[in-house]
C-alpha cells in the first residue's frame, strides 16, 4: 500500500489549508500542490493536453488513498481544486482507462474555513465524484480558522484525530 496522497488546492500554498494537512498528517502523506503545476481548464476540444494534468493523474493513480485539501471559498472548493475536478472529465472522454483505474481508491476531504462547521452541501461534489468513479468517499476533516481561540484549539485536536483515522492501522474503509 502506498502513502496517502494529498491533492492540495489553495491560493496560498503555505496557508491554513497546508497547516491543516501538516497538523493532520505530518510526514505520513505525499502531497501534490496544484500551484506547482500548469493546469488548464477543461476544454471540450481537448486542446489543453500539453499541460500537467496527465502527470498529476499518473501520480494520483499510483496512490491507494486520496485526500482532497481545500479552503472553503464562497461555500465551495477552491478554484485550483475545481479546475482539477473539471479536468477529471478527461478521464471519461479521452483517458477512459485511467478513469476506470480510479475505482476502489479511498478518498477523504480536508477543508478549512472561518465558519464553525463546513457549509451544508460542501461535501456533495466530492462524494458524488467519488461515486461516479467508483471510489470510496469516507468523509471530511475540518479545521476552523476563525478568531475564536477555543474553537481553534478544539478544531486542531479534531483534525489530528482525523489524520490518525485516515493513516492509522485501523483506517475506516480499509
Amino acid at each position: 500500500m502506498t502513502s496517502p496522497l494529498v491533492i492540495l488546492g489553495t491560493s496560498r500554498s503555505d496557508g491554513d489549508t497546508r497547516r491543516a494537512v501538516d497538523a493532520a498528517f505530518g510526514s505520513r502523506v505525499e502531497c501534490i500542490d496544484l500551484n506547482e503545476y500548469a493546469l488548464s481548464p477543461y476544454d471540450y476540444d481537448h486542446v489543453n493536453q500539453n499541460d500537467d494534468f496527465a502527470r498529476i493523474i499518473d501520480i494520483v493513480l499510483a496512490a491507494d488513498t486520496l485526500i482532497f485539501a481545500t479552503p472553503v471559498y464562497w461555500y465551495s472548493m477552491s478554484a485550483q481544486l475545481k479546475t482539477f475536478f473539471d479536468r477529471l472529465s478527461d478521464l471519461i472522454t479521452i483517458e477512459k482507462v485511467k478513469g476506470r483505474a480510479l475505482a476502489g481508491k479511498r478518498a477523504w476531504l480536508i477543508a478549512t474555513g472561518v465558519e464553525e462547521y463546513l457549509p451544508d452541501g460542501f461535501e456533495v461534489p466530492f462524494a458524488r465524484t467519488c461515486k461516479y468513479f467508483d471510489m470510496h468517499y469516507l468523509g471530511a476533516g475540518y479545521l476552523y480558522t476563525g478568531a475564536d481561540q477555543l474553537l481553534r484549539n478544539e478544531s486542531e485536536t479534531r483534525i489530528r484525530v482525523f489524520g490518525s483515522a485516515v493513516t492509522g492501522p485501523n483506517q475506516k474503509g480499509a
